[in-house]
């Protein structure tokens, strides 16, 4: 029987260890199922433009493509090689980090009593709506490079800092900006309006929540500045009815949906998302029981930022074992922002998720690949090294994840290739 060869000009060989995530573009892994990584010893990937065209053992694939003249061959050198890092959740426009908040807390303040005294989120608005959209552009494109450098290929980004119409304006403008530029990380854009009652509005909250609803919201969707929405459920900040109604007219409206829940307290967000089938449901340091069960009998995703509960200096981990077990789809991600995770970096994320949340490195590459491809709805393009996804794709240091997982703050990428384009390269470690 005859054989169709794929053209392909970019062929990676000499794979020791090949982490596919195979499958998972039908289905998120759940359960036992994110032990499985989808390995593959002595491997080889071959592209053609942006797209994988063959994938697996090195035999398989060699027969499978016909290398065009000018083709690129890389040697990984026994290395391992992973999907590109997707980080489901960042506030990466921002003017400058919060860094003399980080020894506050230190010596005993509190994240909330900070944020009540006007530092926290309504400091970082001050700044923001100072900053020029230039500056704010040329910030948030170092970032997004340093990410990228970390292995991220793909990366979601919050408005948030603005709170009002012009700012949020200015902040969605600036991702816009950066999206579909070839090598960068590819971006998906949420507007989170709902981040905090600014300043102006302290004595009426309500009047704000109007302007989120009325104003703010139709005037990103006129625009197309954002696919999703998202609202900081906390009693503190947007209480479970004002959440609510943030969410529900983000869905009247045509946008997806996501939600900050139960961070500081259990106050019913996870159960919120799952209700309304938002994409995900994040943080959840203080999820109840039932909101556990409520995403578990959902597709809606919880997402872990366990690195800011590291940068706070607090202990109230979300419940990893517990969600999974339940059969909740998990993810993990960084919340990178300038105050309570000033951390862009998924491999020391995974760090965190495996010491402290009790993850294997096998459960944490899911997570921070296939699984948060199903968090931003993008896992029929990314997260996964498989035939007609984006060659996203990150080779490794070392022989393994385990290996990226266990050496800490140490440059673990050889190569990143961002849509079948070499965008990093390391001196060999």
């Amino acid at each position: 029987m005859l054989t169709i060869k794929r053209s392909s000009d970019f062929l990676i060989d000499g794979i020791g260890a090949l982490y596919t995530l195979a499958g998972t573009a039908r289905a998120p892994r759940r359960g036992a199922e994110l032990r499985d990584p989808g390995l593959v010893k002595d491997a080889a990937i071959a592209l053609l433009g942006d797209e994988i065209v063959a994938v697996g053992p090195r035999n398989h694939v060699y027969d499978s493509i016909e290398l065009t003249k000018s083709a690129t061959r890389l040697d990984a050198g026994g290395r391992a090689v992973i999907p590109g890092f997707v980080d489901p959740h960042t506030h990466a426009v921002f003017d400058e980090p919060r860094s003399g908040e980080f020894g506050r807390r230190l010596t005993g303040e509190s994240y909330v009593s900070i944020a009540q005294s006007g530092g926290g989120i309504r400091a970082s608005v001050r700044e923001f709506r100072e900053c020029s959209e230039e500056e704010l552009r040329e910030k948030t494109l170092r970032r997004l490079r340093s990410m990228q450098r970390l292995g991220t290929t793909t990366v979601e980004i919050k408005s948030g800092y603005g709170l009002n119409l012009e700012s949020e304006l200015k902040a969605l403008r600036v991702i816009a900006s950066l999206r579909g530029i070839e090598d960068l990380p590819r971006i998906a854009t949420t507007c989170l309006a709902a981040h905090e009652i600014p300043d102006e509005y302290r004595e009426d909250r309500a009047r704000y929540l109007s302007l989120v609803c009325d104003e703010i919201l139709p005037r990103v969707r006129a625009e197309e500045l954002a696919e999703r929405v998202d609202v900081f459920c906390e009693p503190h900040v947007f209480d479970l009815a004002e959440s609510r109604r943030v969410l529900a007219r983000g869905k009247e409206l045509g946008f997806r949906l996501t939600v900050h829940a139960d961070e500081i307290e259990a106050s019913g967000g996870a159960e919120l998302a799952a209700e309304l089938g938002a994409d995900s449901a994040d943080h959840l340091g203080r999820i109840s029981a039932a909101g556990i069960e409520a995403l578990a009998a959902s597709d809606t995703v919880g997402v872990l930022l366990p690195a800011t509960i590291f940068s706070l200096g607090l202990r109230n981990w979300a419940p990893a074992r517990r969600l999974i077990e339940a059969g909740a789809v998990v993810a993990l991600a960084t919340d990178f922002n300038p105050g309570s995770n000033y951390c862009e970096s998924m491999p020391l994320t995974l760090a965190i998720a495996c010491t402290q949340l009790g993850l294997h490195p096998h459960e944490a590459l899911c997570m921070a690949t296939a699984n948060a491809a199903w968090a931003l709805r993008r896992a029929d393009s990314v997260g996964s090294l498989e035939c007609g996804k984006k060659a996203d794709i990150v080779v490794l240091e070392g022989p393994s994840i385990d290996r990226l997982c266990h050496h800490l703050g140490q440059e673990p990428m050889r190569w990143v290739i961002q849509g079948g384009r070499i965008v990093h390269e390391s001196p060999p470690g």
